[in-house]
């Protein structure tokens, strides 16, 4: 049993060592809970060594700075993770003004190359226009056939003609050229332009699973805190359970080795009345004792392992049913020692024992409180309910601050 206290401590020490290593910056509501556990740990070797009477005003105070701490550290993760989302936030808006910027430099390479289109065409417009008042020469030259015209004129035409002609080529191949370089930028500007709906579309669905998952992170982790709590309340619950079990125990048994010793005080009185009515002489002692040998019952502790682990729910019925059974043989054995006592000791009715009230359920506590108080409580009524520590009125102010 002291291998099995022994591993669990090193591991509440561990985690604890763990936590105070992190740096402020870093704690968790879950090093704080681990933290409280250690100091339950320390607590509980400070009540082995120096009693209850040391911690009376000490433990008030640091189940206060506990929940402050765990204040502070839940309002520190909200902090954290408004940063980290305000950063994200600037992140996106920053890709958007590139994004943005990056369109309006290719408009305006776009408008660039419209403006030298345009010049171009311009200047073909006007070549045409020149050789379309050329030809207009040409033809007014043709039409004057009656007129002799020499062989020089004639091939200076041919080869003005000819000239024309190429030059004419040119422009044309180069106006071609140039409306597919249009085409080919009007296409990829479109492409750009799809490229950054498509963008726009993904960011916006990047944006709601980004908050989908901060709304479940908030659902996870309020479960958590809920059946971290849960699970203190009910091994608190269960300890209490445990050590009211033990009590009615105790006492059913006191009632019991009473009743036997009331059984016996009666047959040593009939014992004795016997023997002065034939002899007059009293019993010698031997004999009571051999009664007294004869007629004690052989008790069994009823110390139990105060210590388990978990507790389920039906083991917690079963021990809630025990204890009314126990609470019923009490009633009866009550009934038959007043019984006895009515006969044989009227004088000492008045003294009659009554059962002790059953302690109050650690289970009603308020669910909103933090659960440092729970962990406290849950590390030093153990050793109460095993009987390490006697049950006296110093643990009161423990028990006020788990039931307040």
């Amino acid at each position: 049993m002291s291998e099995a206290k022994i591993k669990p401590r090193s591991h509440m020490e561990t985690c604890v060592t763990s936590s105070l290593d992190r740096p402020a910056a870093e704690l968790t509501v879950t090093d704080v809970y681990d933290i409280a556990a250690g100091l339950g740990q320390e607590f509980e070797r400070v009540i082995d060594r120096f009693g209850c009477e040391s911690l009376v005003g000490v433990v008030p105070k640091v189940v206060r700075v506990l929940e402050l701490l765990e204040a502070l550290v839940s309002r520190a993760a909200a902090g954290h993770e408004a940063e980290e989302l305000r950063r994200e936030l600037d992140r996106l808006r920053q890709e958007r003004s590139d994004r943005f910027a990056q369109d309006k430099r290719h408009q305006r390479e776009l408008e660039l190359v419209e403006d030298v289109w345009r010049g171009e065409v311009q200047d073909l417009l006007s070549q045409i226009n020149q050789l379309h008042t050329e030809n207009k020469k040409l033809l007014v030259s043709l039409s004057l056939k009656e007129f002799p015209v020499p062989e020089e004129e004639q091939q200076q035409q041919g080869g003005m003609s000819e000239k024309d002609k190429q030059v004419m080529k040119k422009l044309m191949d180069s106006v071609n050229k140039q409306r597919d370089e249009i085409r080919a930028r009007d296409h990829e500007l479109t492409l750009k332009n799809e490229d950054v709906d498509a963008l726009q579309m993904q960011q916006q669905r990047v944006i709601r699973i980004n908050q989908d998952l901060r709304h479940r992170v908030g659902v996870m982790e309020a479960q958590g805190k809920s059946l971290i709590r849960q699970r203190a309340e009910l091994e608190a619950a269960a300890q209490a359970r445990q050590q009211e079990l033990v009590a009615v125990q105790r006492e059913v048994t006191r009632l019991r080795k009473e009743l036997q010793e009331r059984k016996m005080e009666k047959k040593v009185a009939d014992v004795e009345e016997t023997s002065s009515s034939r002899s007059g002489i009293s019993p010698p002692a031997s004999s009571l004792t051999t009664v007294w040998e004869d007629t004690e019952p052989e008790t069994d502790s009823p110390e139990q392992d105060s210590n388990k682990p978990r507790f389920t729910l039906q083991e917690l019925r079963d021990v809630l049913q025990e204890k009314n059974e126990l609470k019923a043989q009490v009633f009866l054995l009550q009934e038959e020692l007043a019984h006895y006592k009515s006969e044989e000791f009227e004088d000492d009715i008045s003294f009659m024992v009554c059962p002790p009230s059953p302690p109050p359920i650690a289970g009603c506590t308020d669910q909103g409180e933090s659960g440092i108080r729970s962990l406290i409580f849950t590390a030093i009524m153990p050793m109460v309910a095993a009987g390490l520590i006697a049950d006296d009125p110093t643990l009161l102010p423990i028990r006020r601050l788990f039931f307040v």
